[in-house]
């Protein structure tokens, strides 16, 4: 080690900080106040929509639920939301085996119900796991000499039941596993309770389960959100995964016949240690199957390593059997055959089947778990998937790409001139702490390369036993374009978040001899006001944080503009898109400072080309990234319908957001309502997803571009333009996401060119064939014209994707700014 600490040596200190915060000795999360199970470092709201897809208890017992229309299964009688509570509840007094916890709330406002499954008295001690749990992160080697010392240690299972409302089987599943543990007596459960806890969140989508939908009351798919953890139910089972460290996780779905069971097809993610996955994970797989067919009568299974070249596979850890893994846990997604009562069997079959065989390799199972810990502890090399695993499949498994080479740190500063937004650089620390990532800070200055980092600069070094997820989060990812027939499940191909979320992060790639701390929580941002006076006051467009303020003002009544060119007062020099308010009271500038944590600047007169920001009707056709991102900025909006356009409500509109709503869907009365609409100056932004808002804008003659599509998704390196409105409070180089996004190859000659894909190489990482010759390269992605044939009227097309998934936060503030260049 390159580095030194105040009072210890760096490396005991650094690991007793990692365990205080996020390996706490297990009795005490067993035991934990259900507060202190919930996601901290962003709050949400839970609400009850129009339709009735909220929830409300009678009283506050969890147990007492009050009954509300549900979509049950079609196949067979499945379990209501409502009656799991109650039957939960009953248990936990009939049996002392069970222990139930509220672990935070779905979007609707539902619980999510966490139980707890032990032999009686363990959930207190738990034999010589809580010092194994420990020792796992302070000291891994001894941690390994622990297990060899004694058997009556438990290590902790994680199951997960139908993360897809519509797959009920999953739930019914978990409900009778805990029923036969809590009350069976027969020798198979005993043993499972002398080596197991085992944590079941029984229902890990409320809101689909209710309305027999897959996603959850916003709309988004759960099972895509680990990663970026948007939504309250990814994020109460991630603090349940960084405070456990289960060792195995099972995630049940449905419906895939014959029965599915992971490991994955390639690419494997390189910030797992896939030898140790595959090793027990494989193995497993193949117990999970023999179960299920002596349970059953399934005769097939298919075991994706074993069945398929590509197209289920486990890079990207946005999965609910993937993020686990990145804490070492040996994760499999379960997909049941049957959609009737025989889904139900398979799944208790098939996670009956890994139960028993953690009893059988329990001490071996648990020792390369914490060989995970110890190798990143000691910045241990990698090891390549072993020959023997290879030689079960016949398909390529790129062994060379599950191999990463790690930095030895990650330096991120807290405020400007480092940061455009501390708010976000806050955000990042405290997501990486929450998913059990130890952060530590510098004592004072210190230089690197050239550049002078102050006191209190965020240092997460990579030799530290969560190095998977740290890497994960921080890393700028790998470029995969060239593997020939490569297919992903999913996007995303690439997620960094300090590229993604406006983050300026270094890499140290070598050590480094400086002193640090740890950090248990991220520096809170805080607001200033600049010295001077004036009658105004102003802040700027580069935080989420400022648009969700100018909603928050103007609904208050607060008159509020935006200023349309740069213009200087008093010495300083402010950007196009400066919000300025003119109170007649202190009290919204003291908002602004206290409540929002901006930096507000007095201005002396109001700029001559400052632009009344009014409030905009905003009807949006898209998907739950755009909705997320407008809910972040602040804004309000109506979902609209193709019918609904096509019955006339866009008049009531002054801006419409469209992300794949095509021309040719409107019928006659729907076009000639948007054309006597956009004649009489509607707004219109349209997102760039496979071409389909940009061919409605050219169809509906509101512009004339033609475009090239990206045929994959990446993260690419962009020019911002800030000195236009629709890029106000960019910085001039940055970087925005792509998923079957466009970029523009002709346009309006008055068209402002917002945004361009850098020249040169600009993929960072990501996949997508051949993007070296596809011409993309200095072309715009974001263009902004006013129609010739109405003034007033404004178009802004933007060719990445600025919303996907609710991931790439900057470029939210994209979306934001072409509301308000509406009003210019």
């Amino acid at each position: 080690m390159m580095k030194n600490n105040y009072f210890l040596s760096l490396a005991p200190w650094r690991l007793i900080g990692f365990c205080i915060t996020f390996c706490v000795l297990i009795v005490g999360l067993a035991n934990a106040d259900d507060d202190k199970w919930r996601h901290t470092f962003a709050p949400i709201e839970f609400a009850v929509d129009d339709d009735g897809n909220g929830w409300r208890r009678k009283s506050f017992n969890w147990w007492d639920v009050e009954p509300e229309a549900e979509n049950p299964s079609a196949y067979y009688d499945s379990v209501l939301y409502s009656e799991i509570a109650p039957r939960l509840h009953e248990i936990t007094q009939t049996s002392n085996r069970v222990n139930v916890k509220v672990i935070g709330k779905s979007a609707g406002g539902r619980d999510l119900y966490l139980a707890i499954v032990a032999a009686p008295g363990d959930e207190g001690r738990f034999g010589h796991y809580r010092k194994l749990r420990w020792l796992m992160i302070k000291d891994p080697e001894k941690a390994q000499q622990l297990i060899a010392q004694y058997d009556d240690f438990k290590v902790p299972v994680f199951i997960n039941a139908s993360i897809h409302g519509d797959e009920y089987p999953g739930t019914d599943a978990a409900m009778r596993l805990i029923e036969t543990l809590a009350y069976e007596h027969s020798e198979a459960v005993q043993t499972v309770l002398d080596h197991m806890i085992l944590l079941v969140n029984v229902c890990q989508n409320p809101d689909g389960r209710v309305m027999g939908t897959r996603g959850n009351g916003k709309g988004f798919d759960i099972n895509r959100d680990f990663l970026t953890q948007s939504q309250p139910e990814s994020r109460a089972t991630a603090g349940v995964i960084a405070k456990w460290n289960p060792m195995i996780s099972l995630d049940l779905h449905g419906f895939i016949n014959p029965m599915l069971i992971e490991p994955c097809t390639p690419p494997h993610n390189p910030n797992y240690e896939y030898d140790l996955y595959l090793t027990w994970a494989y193995e497993q797989a193949l117990a999970m199957r023999d179960e299920l067919f002596s349970q059953t009568d399934e005769t097939e299974v298919i075991i994706p390593y074993l069945s398929s070249g590509f197209g289920w596979d486990d890079w990207p850890p946005i999965y609910a059997a993937m993020y686990p893994m990145l804490h070492g846990s040996y994760g499999h997604t379960l997909e049941t055959p049957h959609r009737d009562k025989r889904g139900v069997d398979a799944h208790y079959a098939a996670v009956w089947g890994a139960l028993k065989f953690i009893v059988q390799h329990k001490k071996e199972m648990i020792n390369d778990q914490i060989e995970v810990y110890r190798r990143g502890f000691l910045n241990l090399p990698q090891v390549r998937i072993p020959e023997y695993l290879l030689d079960e499949t016949q398909f390529e498994q790129f062994n060379a790409l599950t191999i990463q080479k790690f930095p030895a740190a990650y330096l991120i500063a807290a405020d400007a001139p480092l940061q455009l937004s501390a708010h976000q650089a806050a955000n990042l620390i405290d997501f990486l702490l929450f998913n059990g990532v130890q952060v530590d800070k510098t004592a004072k200055a210190i230089w690197h390369d050239g550049d002078r980092y102050p006191k209190g600069t965020y240092v997460v070094w990579m030799d530290q036993p969560k190095r998977a997820m740290a890497n994960a989060i921080l890393e700028d990812g790998m470029d995969l374009s060239n593997i020939e027939g490569l297919a992903f499940y999913s996007p995303p191909s690439a997620w960094s978040h300090p590229l993604l979320w406006g983050v300026n992060r270094t890499v140290v790639k070598e050590d480094i001899d400086i002193r640090t701390r740890p950090v248990f929580k991220a520096k809170k941002p805080m607001g200033t006001m600049a010295l001077g006076s004036g009658d105004y006051f102003a802040y700027l467009p580069t935080t989420i944080a400022a648009f969700k303020a100018t909603n928050d003002l103007m609904a208050q009544g607060v008159t509020v503009y935006r200023a349309s060119e740069k213009f200087e007062d008093k010495g300083r020099t402010f950007g196009v898109g400066t919000f300025l308010i003119h109170p007649k009271k202190w009290k919204p500038t003291w908002k602004l400072i206290k409540q929002y944590a901006l930096d507000v600047f007095p201005v002396t007169k109001l700029p001559a080309k400052a632009i009344l920001v009014t409030h905009q009707r905003i009807a949006v056709y898209g998907d739950e990234g755009v909705r997320h991102c407008l809910d972040e900025l602040g804004f309000d909006y109506d979902e609209v319908t193709s019918d609904a356009l096509n019955d006339g409500v866009i008049p009531g509109y002054d801006v419409f957001i469209n992300r794949d709503l095509r021309w040719t869907s409107l019928d006659d009365n729907g076009r000639a309502s948007f054309a006597a609409w956009f004649a009489a100056g509607g707004d219109y932004v349209g997102l760039g997803y496979r071409g389909s808002a940009i061919d409605f804008a050219n169809d509906a003659g509101i512009t004339d571009v033609d475009y090239g599509e990206i045929s994959g998704d990446g993260i690419v390196k962009v020019d911002y333009m800030p000195q236009y409105s629709v890029a106000a409070g960019f910085r001039a180089q940055g970087y925005a996401f792509v998923y079957r996004s466009v970029w523009f190859t002709k346009w309006p000659e008055a068209a402002k060119k917002s945004a361009y894909i850098q020249n040169g190489p600009f993929l960072v990482a990501g996949f997508w064939p051949d993007w070296q010759n596809s011409g993309a390269d200095g072309m715009p992605v974001v263009l902004h014209t006013e129609n010739s044939d109405s003034s007033v009227q404004d178009t802004v097309l933007i060719g990445i994707d600025p919303t996907f998934c609710g991931h790439p936060r900057n470029t939210f503030r994209i979306v934001g700014n072409a509301i308000f260049s509406g009003l210019d």
